[in-house]
C-alpha cells in the first residue's frame, strides 16, 4: 500500500512559489518552447530557455489625491485615473461629501503590494501566459506550477492511503486540489497524464 503524508498548505500557490525564489514554469509565447518566470530583486519576470526571449513586468500603481476639503474640512481620499492628473504633485478632486473642487496633493503606491491573483484557467496571473505542464483530462485541465509540484501531485494522486501531516487538522496542499483529479475512479488516467508531462522538456 502506497502511503503519502500531505504538505502544506499553499506551498504550491503562484505567489508562494515565486516568494520562495522558485521558478513557474511557463509556455514561451515567442517559439512556445519551455519559459520560466522567476522573482528576482524584486522584479517579475519570463525568460525563455530555448529562444531567449523575455520580459519584465512593469510595476503597477494606484493614484489618489487625498487632503482635508477646503469647504467641509472632512477629510477626502480620491482616486484618480485620468492619466494627465497623475504626472503631476497636486491635482484638483471634487469632495465627495459637498461636492466643492479642491487642490489636493497626489499620492503614488505599487498596485500589487508584493501579492499576486492565483493562476486561472491555466494562465499565470502577472503575464498571462500558459504553463508548461497542462494537460486536460476528461475535457478537464490539469496543470502543475513546476517540476516539483508535478512531482507531489503524481505522488498524491497514486498514494493509497493520503495522511495529513502529524495527523492534525489543518488545510493541507491538497485542499486546492479540484475533485475530479482526486477522484478514486480517475486515478489510473490521472496518474498516466502527469507521468507523460514529466517527460518534457
Amino acid at each position: 500500500m502506497k502511503r503519502f503524508e500531505d504538505e502544506g498548505a499553499y506551498k504550491y500557490s503562484y505567489y508562494a512559489v515565486l516568494h520562495r525564489g522558485e521558478r513557474i514554469d511557463v509556455s514561451c509565447p515567442e517559439c512556445g518552447g519551455h519559459a520560466y518566470i522567476e522573482c528576482s530583486n524584486g522584479e517579475v519576470q519570463w525568460k525563455c530557455s530555448q529562444c531567449y526571449a523575455q520580459a519584465v513586468k512593469e510595476e503597477d500603481y494606484e493614484y489618489t489625491g487625498r487632503g482635508y476639503c477646503a469647504v467641509c474640512e472632512r477629510w477626502i481620499s480620491v482616486e484618480l485615473t485620468d492619466e494627465k492628473q497623475t504626472s503631476h504633485p497636486l491635482v484638483h478632486i471634487t469632495c465627495p461629501h459637498c461636492g466643492a473642487v479642491n487642490q489636493a496633493q497626489m499620492h503614488k503606491r505599487s498596485a500589487s503590494r508584493g501579492y499576486y491573483r492565483e493562476i486561472q484557467n491555466g494562465r499565470d496571473p502577472v503575464f498571462n501566459l500558459e504553463l508548461y505542464f497542462m494537460d486536460h483530462v476528461r475535457g478537464k485541465q490539469i496543470w502543475a506550477v513546476n517540476r516539483e509540484h508535478l512531482n507531489y501531485l503524481i505522488a498524491y494522486v497514486s498514494a493509497d492511503l493520503r495522511v495529513k501531516p502529524g495527523g492534525k487538522l489543518i488545510k493541507t496542499a491538497s485542499h486546492s486540489i479540484p475533485a475530479y483529479i482526486k477522484d478514486a475512479k480517475n486515478r489510473e488516467t490521472v496518474t498516466r497524464v502527469l507521468s507523460k508531462m514529466q517527460h518534457k522538456f
